[in-house]
């Protein structure tokens, strides 16, 4: 089979990104002569803009020089197979213009599809995200996922460790945030597990977005120790470099996990609403839910317990997060 430019399409949301990034290391492996190329959002642009393996990325905007439209003309007619693991009508629309070939990303079958419509969206729990992600590649004879990988800028680097400096402990990260309620775990039980591990001689940074504004307000509240680092302000390329500095990284299930699984950082994951088989990260990170039969009840979190009680994340309690986190750290 002669293949000698791929586009890949995959733009959001920043975990799922960077999830997708394990397509890389089989596709150079299968095509070594060919060219990749990447579509994806501004947000997540600096992690693969001289990631090794990816000869160019092109960032899809919501209108104007790089909304579909534009970005379609650029791509028009240049590619041989696009793979579009995004699953959306900007993203098909782009595959269908870039090249003849194009193979789909599918994360559901009809039936669920139909689901989905009528407010049902069952979870996906067939296979993590990466193998998931290999299986569209099937038809070109690639099997098996590679590892995700991100780039990191070296002026993010310095950054990252300028902020770090001047700590004689080993870090632990705390993320007490994410997009949807049920994945949040309580942040004054994170505030616990953080108070516990800086009394036995670790280090505290604090990882968030903008968004996590009330989580952390509530984390800070509860929180009696001090943080040796708050990396809220960051863009997120100097976010990924900080998150390569830590030891451990403790969170919901989120977008920091995979920054930090990425480099090799191990992450204890709090799981509710979600799929440990499709979301935990790679050893040597584990995956923390206590496997109610409820679980997992939903592909990405809502804002509310379908059962109204949220017993998947209201009954883990902060000592078993605590053992989890000191057998990670020994």
């Amino acid at each position: 089979m002669s293949v000698e430019r791929l586009l890949v399409i995959r733009y959001s949301a920043l975990g799922d990104v960077v999830l997708a990034t394990s397509v890389i290391e089989p596709l150079r492996r299968r095509f070594p002569g060919a060219r990749i190329e990447w579509v994806t959002s501004h947000a997540a642009a600096p992690l693969l803009e001289g990631l090794p393996g990816i000869a160019a990325v092109h960032r899809l905007g919501r209108s104007g020089e790089d909304g579909p439209r534009a970005l379609a003309r650029r791509l028009r007619g240049r590619f041989d197979v696009a793979i579009d693991l995004q699953e959306k009508v900007k993203s098909r629309y782009l595959a269908l213009v870039a090249a003849p070939r194009r193979l789909l990303y599918r994360r559901r079958t009809r039936w669920q599809a139909l689901c989905a419509l009528f407010g049902r969206d069952l979870p996906l729990q067939r296979a993590h995200a990466t193998a998931l992600y290999a299986e569209v590649l099937r038809p070109l004879g690639v099997e098996k996922p590679g590892r995700p990988a991100i780039a990191i800028p070296a002026a993010a680097r310095d950054r990252a460790r300028a902020l770090l400096a001047g700590s004689s402990r080993p870090l632990v990260g705390v993320a007490p945030g994410a997009t949807w309620a049920t994945k949040r775990w309580a942040p004054e039980r994170f505030a616990a597990v953080a108070d516990a591990l800086h009394e036995a001689g670790h280090g505290l940074v604090l990882v968030a977005g903008p968004g996590d504004a009330a989580t952390v307000a509530a984390f800070r509240a509860a929180l009696r120790s001090p943080l040796h680092a708050d990396l809220t302000p960051l863009p997120v390329d100097a976010l990924a470099a900080a998150l390569a500095e830590l030891k451990l990284l403790i969170a919901c299930d989120s977008g920091p996990v995979h920054l930090a699984s990425a480099q090799g950082i191990p992450a204890l994951v709090l799981f509710g609403p979600t799929s440990t088989v499709r979301w935990a990260p790679p050893p040597p990170g584990r995956a923390l839910s206590l496997g109610l039969a409820c679980q997992p009840c939903s592909n990405h979190g809502g804002e509310r317990c379908p059962l109204g009680h949220h017993d998947c994340l209201q009954h883990l309690e902060v000592e078993a997060v605590l053992v989890a986190a000191r057998e990670l750290l020994a």
